[in-house]
């Protein structure tokens, strides 16, 4: 599903394994729900609230940014720590579960995704470019392979504060082509994915 599980296949068993990512799960088409009291601008957050997702080095981050508003989506044991954190700074929210359709509306509705954590495939910035939203993330992992930097996207170099604070404050400077993104996450959608998996089945076959 990534270019890094490729590699670790590579590594361990000496197979060059088909690189071949999953579509998204959520998608644009759906019903939509507005989340009360959250206005359009902010910067959006989807993680499982755990250590390594370095979610408190985004809070403190946005902190940093002037006017700049976060919402953070999902649950975890980091949550006491992260809401303890985020009443220093007036503007950063944590909903906590949210369902599809108010998940949806909270991607349309954001200026962009901050992922920060080391993850094997960059899952969530795809959902965000489905919406025609860009992403901060950390340049490793599998976001190297769904974010196309400066089209897509902004990097940071390092999990930590300032690098993050930076990479923000550049994409809110940048002009985004929303239906550039909106079309960069289409090449890893169903269809494709779909067409792709079925040839390798009947390749399979033909052969056996």
């Amino acid at each position: 599903n990534s270019t890094v599980i490729q590699r670790a296949v590579r590594d361990i068993y000496g197979i060059e394994a088909e690189f071949l990512p999953p579509p998204p799960a959520l998608v644009p088409i759906g019903t939509e729900q507005r989340v009360d009291g959250i206005e359009p601008g902010y910067l959006l957050v989807v993680a499982r609230l755990l250590p390594y997702k370095n979610v408190d080095l985004v809070i403190e981050a946005v902190a940093r940014q002037g006017g700049a508003r976060l919402v953070i989506v999902g649950t975890g044991p980091d949550r006491p720590r992260l809401e303890a954190l985020a009443r220093r700074s007036p503007g950063i929210v944590l909903l906590g579960s949210v369902t599809d359709p108010q998940l949806r509306w909270l991607y349309r509705n954001a200026q962009a995704l901050v992922a920060a954590a080391y993850e094997d495939y960059g899952l969530a910035p795809l959902e965000a470019a489905s919406f025609g939203r860009p992403t901060v993330a950390l340049r490793d992992g599998g976001f190297l392979d769904t974010i196309d930097e400066g089209a897509t996207g902004v990097f940071f170099d390092s999990p930590d504060v300032e690098p993050i604070a930076r990479a923000i404050d550049e994409l809110r400077q940048t002009e985004w082509d929303d239906k550039l993104i909106a079309a960069h996450a289409d090449t890893f959608g169903v269809a494709g994915f779909t067409a792709r998996l079925r040839a390798v089945v009947d390749e399979e076959l033909h052969r056996a």
